[in-house]
């Protein structure tokens, strides 16, 4: 039940997704302002994201998931009131802030009732929920702006927020009636959390591979613009890249348990970056899929393995705490991407977004290859 409230409040996300910058630009921003307007989502996650997870371990984990879907339902409604685009940097930063209530909390939940054979599992089961979420929202919100207007899209988000919110107070039971599971009262520091090798390869790395990837996210239906592609296909380029992420995350969440989980982040962060260096020599829909595709399946290696690390520290550390830090370094590099970007594209222009985007990926991978050269489960 947790996988499928999960999901559905990410399909209500993902489908305005793809929208956000287009919206920005029908408003009058240029490169630079849609970064900024990009980035307002993240500094809120950034800030607010180590603390609320220390208060979820501390306090439970229900209740703050039920406020952040509730409060995703309210924010949609104010999507539709902007009359310039610098509106949506202070709409943009309050979505952020609900958000951290909501994906690492439920990360934190399901690692609780993870038993320790299985964490790679329980992990990429919910994480594929989020992941499919993802994925069904951009196509879904395509069609939704092409046949009915982008406002729609914003009140489709706030509908399927509010009904997640229903489905989690109705079927997860409250933190009190949860059974044979230890709560951490007193999480570690956050300054010796980030002390720790381990952790601080893996937030580099999600720092790093955030920067670039956001290059992608951000900048792609940009791209799509040029080469007169429709919404519809933007949405269905960004549904696959996400839906093979997310059709990995079992097995590969099963693979993490068997061996060593550094070596599927290693192998996948390269391989994604190579794949975002390929994006500005292409052209047409086919090829921009195909890449997506590969990049979609490098990140579907990745993600699990890093998940299931940051689980087995989480134990003994504070769950929550630790996957709201590796959450926030995701978050900081989703802030420096859209506007290192932005002035790159206006500097520059658009191919540079996707070799910067590229080569910060590729920095990941070293940075985590070498801060987990000896770790072991």
């Amino acid at each position: 039940m947790l996988s499928v409230s999960v999901g559905v409040a990410m399909i209500g996300l993902g489908i305005i997704w793809p929208l956000i910058p287009v919206y920005a630009v029908e408003l009058g921003a240029g490169g630079t302002l849609v970064g900024i307007i990009i980035a307002s989502f993240n500094v809120s996650r950034t800030l607010f994201s180590p603390f609320a997870g220390r208060l979820s371990d501390k306090l439970g984990r229900k209740n703050f998931i039920v406020t952040g879907l509730f409060s995703y339902a309210v924010i949609s409604v104010f999507y539709v009131l902007p009359a310039t685009a610098e509106t949506l940097i202070i709409i943009r930063f309050f979505h952020g802030l609900t958000s951290v209530l909501v994906v690492p909390i439920a990360m934190a939940l399901a690692a609780d009732i993870a038993p320790k054979p299985k964490l790679g599992l329980y992990m990429g089961t919910l994480n594929m929920a989020v992941m499919f979420g993802l994925g069904i929202g951009p196509a879904l919100g395509g069609m939704i702006r092409d046949h009915f207007g982008m406002d729609t899209a914003f009140y489709a988000m706030g509908f399927l927020a509010l009904l997640t919110c229903i489905l989690m107070m109705i079927f997860i039971p409250s933190d009190a009636r949860r059974r044979g599971i230890q709560e951490i009262k007193k999480p570690v520091s956050i300054k010796k959390m980030l002390s720790h090798r381990v952790i601080l390869g893996i937030s580099l790395m999600r720092f790093f591979a955030a920067s670039g990837q956001g290059a992608v996210y951000t900048f792609l239906p940009i791209l799509a613009l040029q080469l007169k592609l429709t919404s519809s296909q933007v949405g269905i380029i960004l549904s696959a890249n996400i839906f093979l992420i997310a059709f990995l995350q079992r097995p590969c969440g099963r693979l993490a348990d068997r061996i060593n989980p550094k070596y599927l982040v290693i192998i996948g962060t390269f391989a994604s970056g190579l794949t975002v260096f390929g994006m500005p020599f292409i052209d047409g829909f086919m090829m921009i899929l195909l890449l997506n595709i590969f990049m979609g399946m490098a990140n579907g290696l990745s993600l699990p393995g890093g998940l299931v690390i940051t689980g087995q520290l989480g134990r003994s550390m504070g769950m929550a705490s630790l996957m709201s830090i590796t959450d926030g370094a995701w978050s900081l590099g989703m802030i420096v991407s859209p506007i290192l970007s932005g002035v790159i594209l206006d500097v520059f222009g658009l191919s540079y977004v996707f070799i910067v985007g590229s080569l910060l990926i590729l920095t990941g991978g070293v940075v985590v290859a070498f801060f987990l050269r000896d770790y072991t489960p």
